[in-house]
């Protein structure tokens, strides 16, 4: 694992406790065995790695010394100035896109994919990080192909996942495809957690994010979101906006980079989710008050573009 200053510290320990585990694991159903994976932190040098929580880490080696056998290489999230700086050393850079061609599989944890693919390692590749970096990820670097509700990806030897605890997904997903299913069961059983995650990551985000938008059309999304419960089609919209149909449509493609259709479905259901949350509303109402023609319909909405129903999404994030 690759760790440098400003880095989250669950990015690095969570992944690395579901090898640790495995290793512990495996060990107990047969004494004497080799541990199925041995851990090795990574940094520019051997000085402590002070963390974004303040913990401080001890590298076992420089980057520049890893040993030639190593098997996976993973690179750690940062935040803000801390994931600047690495991606601004060019040396470093040289040296992983190096180093991923030397390894068996390379993967990265929430925005470590910035700096897989500042290194041209993610060119070409699906890949995905933490749903805050998605717009980022895609903009700065369009030779990627961007998997934004992932919570995780595989892309032949490139790994990748959404945000700090999906790393302990693909951890999962990992000792699943070196030793076995079972085993990975066993450890998330250990773990206290769900060895495969329904839906993907928009449920854990809202997903629309404050736009630069020109005037006309920021004045349509906030008129959009106070009537959610009209018949919204493009026909009109387009007359909000003194447009024809067909210019509408190509124009709000072209600033939303989806459909008119898809949008206020998008819109819909980001109005549902904080009724699911937090009130013991019935569904159905909570479907009429959001513009959804029926509960089926929400019930739709919800499984397309989150994985899950809207009664599991209340169960899992609703109040108690």
């Amino acid at each position: 694992m690759l760790v440098y200053a400003g880095a989250q510290s669950l990015d690095i320990s969570g992944p690395l406790e579901v090898f640790a585990l495995a290793s512990r694991q495996a060990q107990e159903e047969a004494p004497g065995i080799e541990p199925l994976y041995r851990l090795l932190l990574l940094s520019v040098d051997t000085q402590p790695v002070v963390l974004a929580s303040g913990l401080r880490l001890l590298p076992d080696t420089a980057y520049a010394d890893m040993p030639e056998h190593i098997d996976t290489l993973m690179v750690c999230g940062g935040m803000g100035d801390s994931l600047d700086a690495v991606r601004s050393d060019r040396k470093l850079l040289l040296w992983l896109r190096a180093a991923a061609g030397q390894v068996r599989r390379v993967a990265s944890v929430c925005s470590g994919a910035l700096l897989l693919a500042e290194a041209g390692v993610l060119d070409e590749r699906q890949a995905t990080t933490h749903w805050s970096d998605v717009q980022e990820l895609r903009q700065r670097y369009p030779r990627v192909r961007v998997q934004a509700d992932a919570i995780y990806t595989r892309d032949g030897d490139i790994w990748t996942s959404a945000g700090v605890t999906a790393g302990m997904d693909l951890a999962l997903a990992m000792v699943a495809a070196d030793h076995g299913q079972a085993l990975a069961l066993k450890v998330a059983k250990r773990m206290v957690m769900a060895s495969k995650r329904s839906g993907g990551q928009s449920q854990f985000s809202d997903q629309l994010q404050a736009l630069d938008l020109p005037d006309q059309f920021a004045q349509l999304e906030a008129w959009i979101r106070g009537n959610l419960r009209l018949r919204l089609d493009v026909e009109q919209l387009a007359q909000r906006l003194h447009m024809s149909p067909r210019q509408f449509t190509r124009r709000f493609s072209a600033v939303f980079s989806t459909t008119p259709q898809k949008y206020v479905e998008q819109l819909r259901i980001e109005a549902a989710k904080p009724l699911l949350e937090s009130s013991r509303k019935d569904i159905r109402r909570i479907a009429t008050e959001c513009g959804f023609s029926s509960a089926e319909a929400m019930r739709r909405a919800f499984a397309r573009r989150l994985g899950v129903s809207p009664s599991d999404y209340r169960a899992r994030f609703g109040a108690a």
